[in-house]
């Protein structure tokens, strides 16, 4: 009687470097000792995942681990191989998580370094790769203090300022030094000197555009590169390297852990390290004293705060002269970000919020009604999901009929190490497949006869939700925030007429479809009996 064979352990391989600063090259190294390791115990790896340039702190950001979890999750690997435990993650909480998935998924995890990864290396480990990092933070930041004193900047290159870096009689490469740039130096003085004389700096900015001079990234001046931000301190205006001072430590950096992104906290004044460099100096104290007076002055005056609430079109507001986007400028009003605060735009139109926010729905429905075939649309959508469903399908057909072929040559006595290998590549090829098609949407081969007045009925409930009499305001956010879905984008160009603007709408043809053929979509509008303006009653817009 045979006995049946027992499967073979697919293996997969995972490495990683973490900075710019290291070489590559780690990448291979680490995979070549991962495979000799896996020789060892008479393990063929099946995959390589790696991530280059990737913290270990951040699983958010690191598709070559994604794809590795990935395959855990789908069944397609039964072993885990690194370097070490810090390659899969530095931080506690996500080494884990990682083990305990791979752990559910019957996935084991070995090492070179701890070997075979149990709980107790979980524990430890995390604690120990915590502790590195901590120790690597307080390292860089000691290296960076003494930086400072000795008069070098651990920082991004100011304008005003170029590298002035050297080798010093021991070879050894001394970064962070800078000397003045005269040419940018001279439109920095003379920046402060416009400022401190009364005029803005939007009115500043648009001067430099208008002569040609480049920002400091060589593109146009904007009002918030000379303005910058007070409490953090940076900005042409706060820069206090300009006279002379050069002040580290004024924020902190701490990362969110449900998103990876570094976010900056204030420090306070009181453990900042200033130290007086006046060979970088720029700006005498008597100008920069009158700058920083008229700063005062402003940053006591009462700020608007709505001119910082977010609107739920904002972002596709779009100015019809230049392109760019128009933002919030006052109250509830939009106008070009572009003219506004670079003077390269000359549109100075601008328009309240709620005009755009009561006409989008109608104007919606009229570019979707008059100027497109949604039927033909619907119907096209259709062909192409279903041709794509009979392809997906014969591709999984096709994987299975030569997973099989593959295990009758095994039967018959053929090289089993190489079938065994493209059986896993297939298993791989028709998981994707067979997720691919699992998430294609069903769509009707054509268009319902009724598909134009669903989708009027629809937007008219959405219309009467954001411009009906008196709608509720959470009612009207909601249908606005789905109105966002449905456009690409709102441009706002101005008519010859005073105070008259032209308004028009870009649909996102496919959501729009979506929302016509949506059988479970509901809106419960609040008892609004304005009525929808049909297509043909629809006034121009201005």
């Amino acid at each position: 009687m045979n006995s049946t064979p027992p499967a073979p352990i697919r293996a997969a391989i995972y490495a990683r470097f973490s900075s710019h600063l290291q070489d590559p090259r780690s990448i291979d190294d680490q995979v070549r000792l991962c495979r000799a390791k896996l020789r060892e115990m008479g393990v063929h790896a099946i995959r390589v995942h790696s991530d280059a340039r990737a913290t270990g702190t951040i699983t958010q950001s690191r598709p070559g681990l994604a794809r590795l979890l990935q395959d855990a999750k789908y069944g397609l690997i039964d072993l885990v191989c690194a370097e070490s435990l810090d390659r899969i993650s530095r931080d506690q909480e996500d080494i884990a998580g990682i083990y305990k998935r791979l752990r559910f998924w019957s996935v084991r995890l070995v090492t070179l370094q701890e070997g075979e990864i149990e709980s107790i290396h979980v524990s430890i480990g995390g604690l120990v790769n915590q502790a590195w990092l901590d120790n690597l933070a307080s390292k860089t930041r000691r290296g960076q203090i003494g930086a400072v004193h000795a008069k070098r900047i651990p920082g991004g290159l100011s304008y005003g300022y170029r590298n002035a870096n050297r080798i010093d009689e021991q070879g050894k490469a001394l970064r962070g030094l800078r000397e003045i740039h005269p040419e940018q130096a001279e439109t920095v003085r003379r920046i402060y000197r416009l400022y401190a004389d009364g005029m803005s700096t939007r009115r500043i900015a648009a001067l430099l555009n208008r002569e040609g001079i480049p920002g400091p990234r060589g593109g146009a001046w904007g009002s918030n590169t000379i303005n910058g931000h007070r409490g953090r301190r940076n900005g042409i205006l706060n820069n206090e390297l300009y006279r002379g001072r050069l002040v580290y430590g004024r924020q902190k950096f701490i990362r969110d852990p449900d998103t990876g992104k570094r976010q900056a906290r204030p420090v306070p004044p009181a453990d900042w390290l200033v130290k007086d460099v006046p060979e970088l100096r720029i700006v005498d104290d008597a100008l920069w004293n009158r700058v920083q007076t008229r700063r005062q002055a402003g940053q006591d005056r009462r700020r608007n705060p709505a001119a910082h609430t977010p609107l739920p079109l904002t972002g596709l507001v779009r100015c019809g002269v230049c392109g760019g986007t128009m933002t919030i400028v006052r109250e509830r009003r939009y106008g070009c970000n572009a003219h506004r605060e670079k003077g390269t735009c000359g549109n100075p139109r601008g328009i309240d919020a709620a005009v755009i926010e009561n006409r989008v729905i109608p104007l919606l429905s009229r570019s979707v009604l008059e100027e497109l075939d949604l039927p033909e649309l619907v119907r096209r959508a259709a062909e192409e999901s279903t041709c794509r469903r009979e392809r997906l399908a014969t591709a999984l057909t096709e994987g299975e009929q030569r997973i099989t072929r593959l295990l009758d040559a095994i039967e018959q006595g053929a090289q089993s190490h190489a079938a065994h290998r493209r059986i896993l590549d297939i298993e791989h090829e028709t998981a994707a497949i067979r997720l691919e098609l699992d998430s294609l949407p069903t769509l009707p081969a054509a268009a319902p006869q009724d598909l134009a007045r669903r989708l009027q009925e629809r937007l008219a409930l959405l219309h009467r939700a954001i411009a009906g009499a008196a709608p509720e305001e959470g009612a009207r956010k909601s249908a606005l925030l789905l109105a966002r879905t449905l456009v690409e984008r709102i441009d706002v160009a101005p008519l010859p007429a005073r105070g008259e603007v032209e308004i028009s709408v870009r649909p996102r043809a496919d959501a729009v479809v979506a929302l016509a053929l949506d059988e479970q979509w509901t809106l419960s509008p609040e008892a609004s009996e304005t009525p929808f303006p049909t297509t043909s009653a629809i006034p121009p817009a201005s």
